[in-house]
């Protein structure tokens, strides 16, 4: 379906249901919303915390919220998204994340990494630092993450720590070999799928935000959009705008259970 056939029937001014959402037009459930709230209570409080939920639930767009939110000149955050490396070469990504010289071996990359966080801590800067896909980082990683967070004998607390994966990192984080990070993560947030009632209010959001004004999805096809993606928002999306598509060729601007049932056919392997 042509994009300029899909806007005039809506009245839409973008693609309604693309992964690439300005922070102002997230869709902000309570989940989420309580969840940004708690990431921002632990940063203030100089803390570290874990956020995890399935795969598309808004972990990412969650934090990019919060970020958007740190008082400019008084934080400095390094994001990793590679997750599954070894101990040399996370400490390689967290350097060049600091911008910090290459060093050859794990140990001289660390001693490197925590003067500089001394260092820019000394200047008032909260040094933060996120770890996405945190579940797929190896134990050995994870095991040294509690280093990591330790400064002047454990006396203070200089670096912010912020793990987002999916909910198994929860049981892992509870094993023993792990009970020393567990001990500085005291902030543990877990986001739910949306509801029934969320998921209409998500598709409403989205559509309003593309510029649509009328009222697209009908009951029954909220239900089958909730059920065929189990709340989750990135498969929200996958189904609502193959849904889009299917409802533009026939004559109805409604979305109704009918309409949704096809798109599903069609997009069945991306809502596994």
């Amino acid at each position: 379906m042509s994009s300029r056939k899909l806007r005039s029937r809506y009245g839409l001014t973008k693609a309604p249901f693309t992964k690439e959402v300005p922070t102002d037009e997230l869709y902000e459930h309570p989940g989420i919303e309580k969840a940004i709230a708690q990431i921002k209570a632990a940063l203030a409080g100089r803390s570290s915390c874990v956020l995890t939920g399935e795969a598309g639930t808004g972990k990412t767009f969650g934090w990019r919220a919060v970020e958007a939110t740190l008082p400019s000149g008084t934080s400095r955050v390094s994001y990793i998204h590679n997750s599954t490396v070894n101990l040399r070469d996370f400490y390689r990504q967290l350097g060049a994340a600091l911008g910090l010289e290459a060093k050859a071996t794990p140990s001289a990359l660390f001693r490197t990494i925590t003067s500089h966080v001394e260092e820019i801590a000394a200047q008032k800067i909260r040094p933060v630092v996120v770890i996405d896909e945190a579940h797929l980082l190896p134990l050995p990683v994870l095991g040294h993450l509690h280093i990591l967070l330790n400064y002047q004998r454990d006396s203070r607390s200089l670096l912010s720590l912020v793990l987002l994966g999916l909910p198994g990192l929860r049981d892992r984080l509870r094993r023993n070999a792990l009970s020393s990070l567990g001990a500085r993560l005291p902030m543990r947030i877990h986001l739910e799928p949306l509801a029934v009632e969320q998921v209409a209010e998500y598709l409403r959001h989205r559509m309003r935000m593309a510029g649509c004004s009328q009222e697209v999805f009908a009951e029954d096809a909220v239900l089958l959009v909730a059920e065929a993606t189990g709340g989750v928002m990135r498969k929200i999306d996958v189904l609502a705008a193959r849904t889009l598509d299917v409802a533009c060729e026939g004559k109805s601007k409604l979305v109704d259970a009918s309409v949704v049932g096809e798109a599903v056919e069609l997009c069945a392997e991306a809502l596994v």
